[in-house]
């Protein structure tokens, strides 16, 4: 993704406040990589709990389908 575009979508995101959403504070972009600082989620990243199958007990196929189109 061209950085330039990727900054303005985070400037959008930046915006958002949901308590569904994962709020993004702030991209740190001076030189690559470039990093995103988000909010910490109560039970860890989407990719642990994928992850773990103590987790991953309390999503459904609906959830996970769900998840997965949101994600594409």
């Amino acid at each position: 993704m061209d950085p330039e575009k990727f900054l303005e979508e985070a400037e959008i995101m930046k915006k958002l406040h949901h308590p569904k959403i994962v709020a993004l504070y702030a991209v740190c972009s001076r030189e690559e990589p470039i990093y995103i600082v988000t909010e910490l989620m109560s039970h860890g990243s989407l990719l642990s709990c994928l992850r773990d199958e103590k987790q991953r007990e309390y999503l459904d196929w609906n959830k996970l389908i769900d998840i997965a189109s949101q994600v594409s």
